[in-house]
């Protein structure tokens, strides 16, 4: 199939749109195919810039695990070579909350806004065994399982497992196709569990950051929540709406939706967006 963006700074990068620049930062194995219904509803109104971290989408692996300031330095090297000098607005799902937050705290001047959707929460950052022992036992793992086949027999069962959200107008062909290759490659299987491994220390370098700088930017906090009335969904949106308090951050529910809303609600998660970057 043919590759969607180009390769820009090392990584894969996709770009739609003109307009204010909107960067879209993915959760742990988080693609560029994520955010599709999003970037279309933006793209008429917004630079909408697209970057698969090393290992996923079409990016080559990295042999080093990720930092949150080597991915606020990413997303700059990006907007650098693209030509951006506006400042941009960072969306940061999931785990990419962390290195949303990263380049705001880091590059104010380059940002008009923070959107954490659905973010981990890194209120209480601990550490118990090394990274560098989390990381290579990861890799061990990773490695024996693409050598057993496992890799490419479960990978796309993997993802319908764990990421049970479904576009309103349901999943392309061109996306499961996409799918069936990306979740089979052994270095993506590899970099989403060094990324995983390396949570405790990403956890701990945010927590540095917020004691050292203050967020000198809008950020807002958007919770994904089904509308059920389970007991787990609505402590995980009393949790996020604390964290926004912690932040100083405006807060939203994002509803009906899994954890991947931005592919469950596009429409909601984009007027969140558009709200940041008028």
């Amino acid at each position: 199939m043919k590759r969607p963006g180009e390769m820009v700074a090392g990584v894969h990068v996709v770009v739609d749109g003109a307009g204010p620049p909107v960067v879209l930062y993915g959760g742990l194995g988080g693609n560029w195919f994520d955010w599709d219904d999003v970037a279309a509803l933006l793209a008429d109104s917004c630079l909408v810039i697209r970057i698969d971290r090393p290992g996923y989408g079409l990016s080559p692996a990295s042999s080093t695990p990720p930092t949150a300031r080597g991915e606020a330095e990413r997303i700059v090297a990006v907007l650098d070579a693209l030509g951006c000098t506006a400042p941009a607005v960072v969306v940061g799902h999931s785990l990419g909350g962390i290195y949303a937050e990263a380049f705001a705290r880091l590059f104010p001047q380059r940002t008009g806004g923070v959107m954490l959707l659905d973010a981990t929460i890194t209120l209480r950052p601990h550490r118990v065994i090394p990274t560098r022992w989390r990381v290579a036992t990861g890799r061990w793992v990773a490695r024996a399982s693409s050598r057993l086949g496992l890799q490419r027999l479960l990978g796309p069962t993997v993802r319908a497992v764990l990421n049970q959200s479904t576009p309103p107008g349901g999943i392309t062909y061109e996306t499961r196709q996409w799918v069936a290759r990306i979740y089979r490659e052994p270095a993506y299987l590899e970099s989403s569990v060094v990324e995983n491994a390396s949570y405790p220390a990403l956890a701990e370098e945010i927590a540095a950051l917020r004691a050292a700088v203050t967020m000198p930017v809008p950020i807002l906090v958007a919770a994904a929540h089904t509308g059920h009335r389970t007991p787990w969904g609505w402590e995980w949106v009393r949790r996020q709406r604390q964290f926004a308090e912690r932040l100083g951050a405006a807060f939203r529910v994002v509803q009906p939706a899994r954890h991947h809303a931005m592919i469950d609600q596009p429409g909601q998660v984009a007027a969140l967006i558009r709200e940041l970057a008028s």
